[in-house]
């Protein structure tokens, strides 16, 4: 099992690499991930490498013990690069990105492309007989600092081009458009634009009017654009190695299609944060983006940068607190992860992440974090048998669609809709009824309930697969704004909810986004703010209706039969306690387990164990009974705050809340 940490010996003199190495022993670590942002010190001036440096620092490493990850360091170009070839980016407005952070290049750039080439292949060429590098990271981070759209010129040829062998004719893509609104039909594909800046600024922030299509296709073709770049680089390090590739994803980060990106990797890593100067998570968010990040592949995951201490760049974020370091380690395993690395070992002394605290503070001399993280790794090591390749016990599917997510940023609806917002309050509710939720597309006869927030652009294909899962038992949930556009962003001439009309048993006769809260009553009593259908049941059964306004009433929450499945709808965003409420109906009548156990406490089966988590501060009491996997002793139910057991499966007993 790994379990590392994220190690710069640049950023420190050659003296001091055996004393880090022998600390990094003492610490229990046995991988390091490093060379990714080291461009200018492995090639100094074009066509001129030398990769002595690493060569040493993985010799030392590997004299105790510690093997390596080696990054690509494309993700921070030189300054020569920079001022030879014009590889920056353009943003929507045309403004050039400068030099001087890092992700300021195009992945479209012919000169960014065959620089990255060269220098990937002279890494692979180096390290391809190195015993002690057991795996590869592409990059860095693809599409952070708002990196995954770029508005130059070679992206609009380019954009041309991946249009061209989409649509094949012109005339086709015009008519699939609608492009004759505002006469925005285009006699070639040369004459393809941008969705960038125009003259139709009509609030702020701007909004730039542009056909949804165009802008649709664009995202998508911004997206591919980083899967074409990584491949690149993948195809480059196949010529040399048969070691493990991976890139570190970053949770619920969307501008990019992460099952797209995903494909040609061996498998997926990513970027744990929970608590930095921008804000602390729920706990609840960190586990649905950990779920997010195994589900792309549906494969365990590693996670490649794991918070070590205060995190911040011009402010310092909050301390974690005892216990919390190891509880978020926990946390990680329970939701996936196999491997673990920390971020970074020592705190840098200079540049922007002097306030990202490490493993080790500025002084690099150990304290709390470094023992909390030491033990931590001494407890991994008689656990490894149950982490490594072990699989959750899922009973339901929170499905993330990235055409939808960009669908609805493109056409939000209303002012206060989120899709992310909307997934998220369907798997907080599930998660804190212990029911063990994936987040992921596709395979749906695995799940007992798959939830379907906002699904709006629905392909074909997806419809059978769909129809077929309700068809042999399923349950599927769907809410509004689902099934009203096609692939193209264009309404589709259907009566609400569009393709899935069918499957729910109702016809959508009117909506409302309300400017004042509107009550539900029925089955669940509670409160909508944001959107609300007013249902015309055809076939189905309401359980729901308002209580308030002019459509009192009026169906807002309906469940079909259909063949062996049932499908509900639900016409409205509900608040948190009536959300938990529709789960745990939905969950009952599916047949699915509930644990509702108090605030913050998790609770994860799996096949020959369970994983308690506690998220409080201070210590709970659990009608829970075993034998701790982690200390061998009886396990009395008192879990300590920010605590984490092992429970034997043998041995487990638990009653229901």
């Amino acid at each position: 099992m790994i379990f590392g940490v994220d190690y710069y010996p640049e950023h420190w003199d050659r003296t001091e690499w055996k004393n880090q190495a022998k600390l990094m022993r003492e610490g229990n670590f046995n991988t390091v991930r490093m060379g990714e942002f080291a461009w200018k010190l492995f090639e100094k001036s074009e066509g001129e490498f030398d990769f002595s440096f690493l060569d040493e620092v993985i010799e030392i490493l590997a004299n105790e013990g510690i093997k390596t990850i080696l990054g690509t360091p494309t993700a921070a170009p030189p300054k020569w690069l920079a001022n030879k070839y014009d590889i920056l980016q353009r943003d929507r407005y045309g403004r050039k990105r400068e030099w001087g952070s890092r992700r300021e290049c195009c992945a479209n750039n012919p000169h960014y492309i065959e620089k990255s080439r060269i220098i990937v292949e002279e890494m692979a060429r180096h390290f391809k007989d190195n015993k002690n590098v057991i795996a590869w990271q592409i990059d860095n981070e693809f599409g952070c600092h708002g990196s995954t759209r770029c508005f130059c010129e070679n992206c609009r040829r380019q954009f041309g081009k991946w249009l061209g062998e989409k649509y094949a004719d012109i005339n086709e893509l015009n008519k699939k458009w609608g492009s004759v609104f505002w006469s925005l039909d285009y006699d070639s594909f040369d004459d393809i634009i941008l969705p960038g800046y125009n003259s139709c600024e009509i609030e702020y922030p701007p909004n730039f009017a542009h056909n949804p299509s165009l802008d649709l296709e664009f995202r998508r073709f911004s997206s591919d654009s980083w899967v074409k770049y990584q491949k690149m680089q993948i195809d480059i390090l196949r010529k040399y190695t048969n070691l493990p590739i991976t890139h570190n994803f970053m949770g619920h980060f969307s501008d990019i299609d992460y099952y797209k990106l995903a494909e040609d990797l061996d498998f997926v890593s990513w970027d744990n944060y929970p608590d930095t100067q921008w804000g602390a998570a729920e706990y609840e968010h960190i586990s649905m983006a950990h779920e997010n990040m195994r589900g792309v592949k549906n494969k365990n995951f590693i996670v490649m940068e794991e918070q070590s201490g205060p995190c911040g760049w011009d402010r310092v974020g909050s301390t974690p607190r005892p216990g919390q370091l190891r509880l978020w380690t926990y946390q990680a395993i329970a939701h996936g992860a196999e491997g673990i690395v920390y971020f970074r070992f020592r705190t840098a002394l200079f540049g922007m992440e002097q306030y990202w605290y490490g493993v080790l503070d500025h002084d690099g001399v150990p304290r709390r974090r470094f023992y909390e993280i030491q033990k931590t790794g001494e407890e991994l090591k008689k656990l490894e048998k149950y982490i490594v390749s072990a699989k959750n016990n899922y009973d339901a599917l929170i499905v993330k669609s990235y055409d939808n997510v960009w669908g609805h940023e493109i056409k939000r609806h209303t002012e206060k809709y989120d899709y992310y917002n909307l997934l998220y309050s369907y798997y907080k509710a599930n998660a804190d009824l212990n029911i063990c939720t994936a987040v992921s597309c596709g395979d749906y006869e695995k799940y007992k309930v798959v939830y379907m927030p906002s699904y709006n652009i629905v392909e074909k294909e997806e419809i059978n697969k769909i129809e077929e899962y309700v068809k042999n038992g399923g349950v599927l949930v769907l809410t509004f704004r689902s099934g009203t556009r096609n692939t193209y962003n264009n309404i589709v001439p259907l009566p609400v909810p569009g393709v899935f009309a069918e499957l729910a048993g109702i016809e959508v006769e009117e909506f409302d986004a309300p400017r004042r809260e509107v009550t539900i009553c029925g089955e669940i009593d509670a409160t909508s703010k944001i959107w609300c259908d007013i249902i015309k049941p055809v076939s189905a059964k309401t359980l729901c209706t308002y209580g308030s306004e002019y459509y009192k009433g009026k169906a807002a929450i309906t469940v079909n039969e259909y063949e062996k499945g049932k499908v509900y709808y639900v016409g409205c965003d509900l608040d948190e306690p009536a959300m938990k409420k529709l789960a745990a109906l939905i969950s009952n009548a599916a047949g699915i387990a509930m644990i509702e156990a108090p605030k913050g406490i998790e609770i994860i089966r799996r096949d020959a164990y369970t994983i308690l988590l506690n998220h409080n501060e201070y210590e709970v009491s659990l009608p829970i009974k075993g034998k701790s996997l982690i200390s061998g002793k009886d396990f009395d139910g008192r879990l300590e705050g920010y605590g984490a057991e092992f429970i034997c499966e043998d041995d487990y007993m638990y009653e229901k809340y």
